[in-house]
């Protein structure tokens, strides 16, 4: 069963990333090559990078996007992945899907009748499960001969207790599934694996990750299963993001519909795409533009993203019952020294303390030697996490 490769696809709104993944004897997994297309709403033709190919330095082509869906962009740039592999055959191509709903919670093989199920939940993640299960289907079609397979987002959080998931609704609801599902699953599962290598001795049973990028959430992690996470039904609810309100009032929609005049279209739009940091600042959703801005908008746009994370992260330790550990990952929180300065500031009541000089630089371990609560930074992969479950479900 050694020596097979698996091709990940994660298929978003505006940009698409594909992984290689070779077993192998000594490491399990090794990554051979990557590549991705990003923005491709807003050029006809995109550089698209491909980079650690086994048999050579990084390289790029052009891929001609104009016109094209974003499913038929998927199966161009699979069908250049495949040919480039050879004599390689791809055993399994991996998939993220956003939304499991209460089914799923674990890999499986993609079947008809399974994405015709998982289509129903695209109203609850509109901005990714159309364009995950969009990207399947295409790829079922141009290589019928390839296995596909599904990872699910929601799926790592499944485990949670069930007071955790449970909304104050009418017990009906939450039996059709009303729940709080938890979201970023896949990149939680990649740091729960890497914990040991990151930590070594160093407590880190209480773990608070923080996965901030255009989507952001934080999940209280004891003895590496989710206990507590930000996100709910959708991935809208907790931290602010880049567009993305995140906590929100209900009362709020409410009011929006109801004696604002929007309609339930208008409302998700300025939900999930005009508010976050570009609602706030007013300036952009990039965190690198608002803090190049001298304009008070954004820095109290930074400011209100600081605090709100923190102020959940607070949430997640009443969860835990102590804190041993934080993580930051994704966009933002592996690359914004600035950011988690912010918000680890306001978490010095519970003992974190940053070493500036490590920040700085982006090191592994960003706390003080003598800080009560370790500090790390571990870039997320969510694609190792989906090349692995293929594997497994292939062996099963």
């Amino acid at each position: 069963m050694s020596g097979r490769t698996v091709l990940t696809v994660n298929a978003g709104s505006s940009s698409l990333k594909f992984s290689v993944y070779a077993e192998t004897p000594d490491t399990g997994l090794s990554e051979i090559a990557r590549a991705s297309i990003a923005e491709f709403h807003h050029t006809p033709d995109i550089r698209c990078t491909i980079d650690g190919a086994d048999h050579g330095d990084s390289a790029s082509i052009t891929v001609l996007t104009y016109g094209l869906k974003p499913a038929d962009m998927t199966v161009g740039m699979v069908r250049f992945l495949v040919d480039a592999l050879r004599p390689r055959d791809v055993s399994a191509i991996g998939h993220r899907v956003v939304h499991g709903g209460l089914k799923f919670d674990g890999p499986v093989m993609a079947t008809n009748e399974r994405l015709d199920a998982l289509q129903a939940f695209s109203c609850l993640a509109p901005s990714h499960q159309p364009h995950n299960l969009a990207a399947v289907r295409a790829l079922e079609d141009a290589f019928p001969g390839i296995p596909q397979t599904l990872s699910f987002d929601t799926a790592f959080h499944r485990g949670q207790p069930r007071l955790a998931q449970l909304y104050a609704l009418p017990r009906a609801l939450s039996e059709a599934g009303i729940i709080r599902f938890g979201f970023h699953g896949l990149s939680y599962a990649h740091i729960v694996e890497e914990l040991d290598t990151v930590f070594g001795a160093l407590p880190h049973r209480r773990l608070v990750v923080a996965h901030l990028g255009s989507g952001a959430s934080a999940s209280a992690i004891m003895d590496g299963k989710c206990v507590a996470t930000t996100m709910g039904l959708t991935a809208l609810d907790g931290l602010p993001m880049a567009t993305r309100c995140g906590d929100l009032d209900p009362g709020v929609v409410l009011h929006l519909i109801q004696d604002l005049g929007y309609s339930p279209e208008r409302t998700a739009d300025l939900l999930y795409h005009e508010s976050g940091l570009l609602g706030l600042s007013g300036i952009s959703s990039d965190m690198r533009i608002l803090r190049a801005s001298d304009a008070p908008e954004a820095r109290e746009a930074l400011d209100v993203y600081a605090y709100r994370i923190a102020r959940e992260i607070g949430s997640l330790v009443t969860a835990l019952q102590g804190l041993d550990a934080i993580v930051f990952t994704g966009g933002v929180g592996e690359n914004d020294a600035a950011a988690r300065s912010d918000i680890c500031t306001h978490l010095e009541w519970l003992g974190v303390r940053l070493n500036p000089a490590r920040n700085a630089r982006g090191d592994m371990l960003v706390s003080d030697e003598d800080s009560p609560v370790t500090v790390a930074v571990i870039p997320a992969n969510e694609e190792k996490v989906i090349a692995a479950e293929a594997l497994r479900v292939l062996k099963a």
